[in-house]
């Protein structure tokens, strides 16, 4: 069948198939002229790119398919998924003959009875009668019925789902959307609006995809689900979007890498300081332990806890528990833990759950206020925790405890130095994050991130084979990855990295 989830899942095989061939001859129109101005999201792919573009997509494919035709491979891919939907498609006789250049997918704000946003499917076609044949041979058997709206002709199944010809995009998506569809190609469109392309032409050119959100319309999602009289209620104050330009992003991909970046620009980053959003890559990250194998750093992560805090306090009961930390345990909340904390990473070591280990480290901005800090935390475990805390001796440490459990093979040690805190999973890891042997600054893995960045210092890494490697000493894996682990042996690295333009997320290739 082919209704509207099948053309949905259509425009997502044309994504698959990004390097199966080159320019077609026609079918260049734009889908975002096709698209309402006022929707919610967009999110566009190229299917026949060119030059570059396409030789680094095919370099990109061969390597993640481990083949030396990618082309073919996709070929044989897309058949085999249109096979298992029982289609009575053909790739290459019913579907490529008329594809055009690039498919679109759009969501607006509203809902259906369900609860689900609606939105149509939007294909530039290079032959809008061929388009409909492999329509109709697709659903043949279904019950359709034939309608028309302004000079569009389309045909509807029994979920309401319309397709058809609008303009020279093969359509579809549920009847109100697609009649939106067709008033945005004879009226305003996405593709004129203002907003949408300031925000895409900040995109990278050699991009294979990129999509569109309207802030403003996600904020009225949220609020009409919303019941009235929740604690939700006080999300529409809190939240910033409202007041907020449109979020872009693109993907890119060659033979070292594929990456997805979002666009920044224009978008105030202190209006995501206080949901904990991206200010930037921590130094703290290149001195972790150089045997690391994963990696995340935050900055300036106590001022965002305490604006966190301080934020949605009212929503879940925050205010009542700083008061009963400070009542019962003489804990202030913003004096003895956040007013010490720094920048923040995380890190994991270990290739085996005997050796796996890791923690936090903490930098420490109030040597005197950590430590008095430190000493509540340790009781607040203990005396509200009901674990055992029990002082230990680390290197590099002025004050440490370590709680240990009987499930657990190793303690977990929270330490203290003038500079850091550094709560771990074992002793040697803390002696590590204090003062490691070798740092993760040095080390290949941050070297393999920040040239799958493009230069960005990571804020996130993680080496995919170490990963591999902890997977396989666990234990047989469940049949779905071990059929995705030939495709996952091709990445070296994953990375996120921040500059004051993009967010990126960046897998390596090997």
């Amino acid at each position: 069948m082919l209704r509207a989830a099948a053309l949905f899942a259509l425009s997502a095989l044309a994504a698959l198939v990004v390097a199966c061939g080159g320019s077609a001859a026609a079918g260049g129109a734009d889908p975002a002229s096709a698209v309402p101005p006022d929707a919610m999201f967009y999110s566009e792919v190229v299917i026949h790119p060119s030059g570059d573009v396409r030789a680094g997509a095919l370099a990109a494919a061969g390597k993640v398919l481990r083949t030396d035709d990618p082309s073919a491979k996709l070929h044989e891919l897309v058949d085999k998924a249109l096979a298992e939907e029982g289609s009575a498609l053909d790739w290459d006789h019913d579907i490529e003959p008329w594809l055009g250049d690039r498919a679109g997918i759009w969501f607006s704000s509203r809902v259906d009875g369900e609860g689900d946003p609606g939105g149509s499917a939007i294909i530039a076609t290079t032959d809008p009668d061929a388009a409909l044949d492999a329509f109709h041979k697709a659903s043949a058997g279904e019950k359709l019925t034939s309608r028309t709206y302004h000079d569009a002709s389309y045909e509807v199944d029994k979920d309401g789902v319309a397709t058809g010809i609008v303009d020279d995009f093969l359509v579809a998506g549920p009847e109100p959307e697609f009649k939106r569809t067709v008033d945005a190609v004879g009226g305003d469109s996405l593709a004129e609006a203002d907003r949408y392309r300031q925000a895409v032409d900040r995109l990278d050119d050699s991009r294979l995809a990129h999509f569109y959100v309207d802030l403003k319309r996600v904020t009225d999602l949220i609020r009409r689900q919303q019941p009235e009289n929740t604690p939700l209620d006080g999300l529409e104050s809190a939240l910033p979007f409202a007041t907020l330009p449109p979020i872009v992003g693109s993907f890119t991909a060659d033979g070292d890498r594929l990456a997805i970046d979002v666009s920044t620009e224009g978008i105030d980053s202190r209006a995501f300081g206080s949901l904990g959003g991206f200010r930037g890559t921590t130094s703290l990250i290149k001195d972790l332990p150089g045997d690391s194998w994963a990696a995340f750093g935050a900055v300036k992560y106590g001022e965002q806890l305490k604006a966190l805090l301080g934020q949605y306090a009212g929503l879940f009961g925050g205010v009542a528990a700083r008061q009963q930390l400070l009542q019962q345990y003489g804990i202030d909340l913003d004096q003895d833990v956040l007013s010490w904390i720094g920048d923040v990473a995380f890190f994991v070591r270990g290739d085996s759950l005997a050796t796996l280990g890791g923690g936090a480290v903490i930098q420490v901005t109030d040597s005197e206020k950590a430590a008095k800090g430190f000493g509540k935390l340790a009781g607040l475990l203990q005396a509200a925790g009901g674990v055992r805390v029990e002082p230990v001796a680390i290197r590099g440490a002025k004050t440490a405890f370590a709680i240990r459990d009987r499930s657990m093979a190793q303690p977990i040690i929270m330490a203290l130095s003038d500079e850091r805190v550094v709560i771990t999973y074992g002793r040697d890891a803390a002696e590590q994050a204090l003062s490691p042997s070798s740092k993760l600054g040095d080390a290949a893995l941050y070297d393999e991130a920040k040239s799958a960045l493009d230069g960005i210092d990571p804020g996130l890494l993680v080496s995919v084979p170490a990963f591999m490697k902890l997977v396989d000493a666990s234990g047989p894996a469940d049949a779905e990855f071990q059929r995705a682990r030939p495709y996952l042996d091709a990445y070296e690295v994953l990375a996120l990295g921040y500059d004051d333009k993009h967010v990126r997320l960046a897998a390596g290739l090997k």
